[in-house]
């Protein structure tokens, strides 16, 4: 099990004149790889070499449903051919979302992107946000995307601070939903959750000694943080995280 930092987490230090200088920071932290939230602009051997050269794995890149209805097969063979693994679905709009107005023709989307980018050894995820957890019933909308598109079809990409803040017990739902989850995101909070706050892993609320006995599934975790917390930047807030971390994933 590898941890990886969502480079989301420095966006701020990501321009041409710091991204090099960013990256070799986050591999001081101690992290294995990064998981980027796109291209960036960059053609997929540019952003490879960038990372390798820090000595970082470039395994994971989000798309967005705007990815998933081009389903450009020639990006799909040069992110293959760079050692992608697995392309998360970012977030998806509520007309796209179970008892949407669009989500039978999201499914279908995600079906066809999804046969493509296996053919080239990729698998597609889903990263959940609180919304995601929306009740329908007795259950919720995620679990009913999950329920219209086999693992093989849709992978899951758990953020354990939104599934926090939607109500959902992280480690009960990474119990239900492990086999499908290859990327964690382990993401801290405050008691009101996430839009009200967020946290360096193991500083917040939520109870790490049960969601990491849940994690053993999992290839990369994969630490976020959507904006840094208590006066400290973001620099700072990622490399707590990984202190936190590293000894109890030795």
């Amino acid at each position: 099990m590898k941890l990886a930092l969502q480079i989301y987490t420095l966006r701020s230090y990501l321009d041409a004149e710091h991204i090099a200088g960013t990256l070799r920071k986050t591999k001081e932290m101690g992290y294995d790889g990064v998981e980027w939230p796109g291209l960036m602009g960059y053609e997929p051997r540019e952003l490879a070499k960038i990372t390798r050269d820090a000595g970082l794995e470039f395994f994971s890149v989000h798309i967005s449903i705007n990815d998933v209805i081009a389903c450009d097969t020639e990006l799909m063979d040069r992110m293959a051919a760079e050692g992608v693994k697995w392309l998360p679905i970012g977030w998806l709009a509520e007309e796209r979302l179970a008892g949407g107005e669009l989500f039978e023709e999201t499914c279908a989307l995600i079906r066809a992107y999804s046969r493509e980018a296996a053919v080239r050894g990729m698998r597609v995820l889903y990263h959940n946000h609180d919304f995601d957890l929306k009740r329908i019933g007795d259950t919720t909308g995620l679990d009913e995307l999950y329920a219209a598109l086999d693992g093989d079809t849709l992978g899951a990409e758990p953020d354990t601070c939104w599934l926090y803040s939607g109500g959902v017990d992280p480690a009960e739902y990474l119990r239900k939903y492990g086999d499908r989850a290859p990327v964690i995101h382990l993401k801290d909070c405050v008691e009101a959750g996430g839009r009200s706050g967020y946290k360096p892993v193991g500083s917040g609320v939520l109870d790490w000694n049960g969601i990491l006995k849940e994690c053993t599934k999992a290839q990369w975790l994969c630490v976020e943080q959507d904006e840094p917390s208590d006066g400290l930047d973001a620099f700072r807030c990622a490399a707590m995280s990984a202190e936190f971390l590293k000894p109890r994933l030795a």
